[in-house]
Formats: C-alpha cells, sequence, structure tokens
C-alpha cells in the first residue's frame, strides 16, 4: 500500500501505458513501477534542494 501522500505508482504507470498506447506485459509490470519508484527516489534528491529565484541557467556547452 502507498502512502496517503504519494500517489499509487501503479495506477500511475497503468495510465501513462494506456496515454502514449504502449501495452505493458502483465510479467514486465512489476519490474516498470520498480524503475519508477526509483527514479522517484533519485528525482526527490533533486527536489529536496532550494534555489534562490535569482538563479539563472548555465551557458550551453559546445566543444
Amino acid at each position: 500500500m502507498s502512502k496517503p501522500d504519494r500517489p499509487d505508482i501503479g495506477t500511475f504507470v497503468d495510465a501513462m501505458a494506456q496515454v502514449v498506447g504502449l501495452p505493458i506485459d502483465p510479467q514486465y509490470r512489476d519490474a516498470v513501477i520498480a524503475n519508477f519508484e526509483r527514479a522517484q527516489q533519485i528525482a526527490s534528491l533533486a527536489l529536496a534542494e532550494s534555489l534562490p529565484d535569482d538563479l539563472e541557467a548555465g551557458p550551453v556547452f559546445r566543444p
């Protein structure tokens, strides 16, 4: 069961698969959900940092 303050990843995966027309084989569904949960954990580290309002984007790197 998911935490009440977080969306259900399984429901999200099912809905987005339907939106983009990408069927997910039932044998792979748990692995897809696990990858989304892992991505959410990784993203939460970056999203936890507050950034100043006057922050500017870095220049484009061109080798």
